[in-house]
């Protein structure tokens, strides 16, 4: 059972770099995430977010949504999706300086699991007024499957599964840096490596077209992006989809799984330009 985000929703930007980054800085008023992404070709690819970043939109008292940096605290946790065809992923701080990346589907039926969070599960009658008792899992709203803060399945004494499920969920390797507040995550089979070719000169003076290839995953979206550098916010850049066309296009949308090629006019003598795979915010 998949759910997409609602399209007001804040969306945040998973970025990789054409150049080498030495620093890694939230692109700060921008509600984007400012993430190198590293792979030597198709397989496995390491994510690198700033933890800071990374925020659940969570209705305050009047019941509008606000960006709240759940992370900040261990049981924080929170779920992102990079395809709209997929479920998502929930990375949750287990420990200050320990974090856990879980693939989000159920080992039961394959529904999608919730990220981490407290639920009320009865109350205290030992105390006058009684109060509610809470308990924080991840939970499976297809079933009821229940999982901790790690992504194993509740169990009884003997290592029994008590739920639906009979196994833990699949586990991303993760490591965390404090000193820069950067979590990185190994994802299987997410190709992000990119190729840059200098097309063409258009005039003596004038600026230089770029032509990004680069693979996509089917039913994403993909933005340009182009930073100085790395102390000030990345500004969106239009692109053409041909090598002489207009640069008009605001985001690439991806129906299939291929590699697909985008042409950009080069901003200036030095800085970088960033294909962003765009990451909405999960709500299970």
């Amino acid at each position: 059972m998949h759910s997409l985000s609602h399209p007001t929703r804040r969306r945040w930007v998973k970025q990789f770099i054409i150049g080498t980054a030495t620093t890694l800085v939230g692109l700060r008023g921008s509600g984007n995430v400012c993430a190198e992404v590293t792979t030597s070709g198709p397989g496995a690819a390491v994510i690198r977010l700033k933890v800071a970043d990374l925020l659940v939109m969570i209705p305050d008292e009047a019941g509008t949504p606000r960006p709240v940096a759940v992370l900040a605290v261990p049981g924080g946790s929170v779920q992102y999706q990079f395809n709209t065809g997929f479920p998502p992923f929930t990375l949750t701080r287990v420990e200050s300086d320990r974090f856990v990346t879980l693939d989000s589907v159920c080992k039961h039926q394959g529904c999608t699991v919730g990220r981490y969070k407290s639920f009320e599960v009865g109350m205290d009658d030992s105390v006058q007024p009684p109060v509610p008792i809470h308990r924080s899992y991840m939970y499976c709203r297809c079933h009821g499957s229940r999982y901790d803060i790690e992504g194993r399945v509740f169990r009884d004494a003997e290592g029994v599964s008590t739920e639906p499920a009979k196994a833990d969920l699949n586990r991303f390797q993760t490591s965390y840096d404090p000193a820069a507040d950067i979590v990185s995550i190994t994802i299987p089979d997410l190709a992000l490596h990119i190729r840059s070719t200098k097309v063409e000169r258009k005039g003596p003076g004038e600026m230089v077209r770029l032509k990004l290839e680069f693979p996509v995953t089917a039913f994403s979206e993909y933005e340009i992006s182009h930073t100085k550098d790395f102390t000030t916010p990345s500004t969106p850049v239009r692109f053409s989809l041909t090598p002489n066309g207009v640069a008009d296009q605001t985001s690439l949308s991806t129906f299939s799984d291929q590699l697909s090629t985008v042409y950009v006019d080069a901003e200036g003598a030095s800085g970088f330009f960033m294909v962003g795979l765009v990451l909405k915010q999960a709500q299970y």
